[in-house]
């Protein structure tokens, strides 16, 4: 019987990428819940927290990406999946959840040059906020990490996917889909 799970998927890389994961979304959820009700507070008692916003929107950044990655991590993240479950099982199935996993592929690692980009031009320029003058890398590097993570993750489950199909339809072995 052939499982599905490969040696990355039980590397300790694999392991501590999850535990920063749920790290970052617990301490950038608890800090933009945190900062948002200061600021209501401050706001009731007609205190104003100049540029706050500049802060928040550094971990609200942070709370996407660590999210998006964490889905592509569970395999959970929206796909388009409404033609697929409309087909029956069989190869043209698989065929197509191959092809569709192959373009989140490909659009991640656009997305990342993107980001690599974007990165490199925030650095030459020396983009920073207004009020606190934050590099604005520090808020969009979470697209790095986001993408770039999300990216990896995806290229996993698309080779355990071509794994599969080759086993099931080429080789017709009996295949251990738990890891699925």
């Amino acid at each position: 019987m052939i499982t599905l799970e490969n040696k990355f998927q039980k590397s300790i890389i694999w392991s501590a990428l999850n535990k920063l994961m749920r790290f970052g979304l617990i301490v950038s959820g608890v800090l933009v819940t945190l900062i948002t009700f200061v600021s209501v507070i401050a706001r009731a008692f007609n205190f104003n927290l100049i540029g706050y916003e500049e802060i928040l929107i550094i971990f609200a950044f942070w709370l996407y990406m660590f999210g998006s990655a964490h889905g592509s991590f569970e395999d959970s993240h929206i796909k388009a999946d409404i033609f697929i479950i409309s087909l029956k099982e069989g190869l043209t199935k698989d065929l197509v959840i191959i092809l569709r996993d192959s373009l989140s592929v490909f659009l991640g690692i656009v997305f990342f040059l993107w980001a690599i980009q974007l990165a490199k031009w925030n650095i030459e320029t020396g983009q920073v906020t207004p009020t606190w003058r934050i590099p604005v890398l520090v808020s969009q590097s979470s697209l790095l990490f986001g993408l770039g993570i999300g990216t990896l993750f995806n290229l996993v489950y698309l080779y355990n996917k071509i794994k599969r199909m080759y086993f099931k339809w080429i080789k017709k072995v009996e295949i251990n889909e738990l890891n699925e």
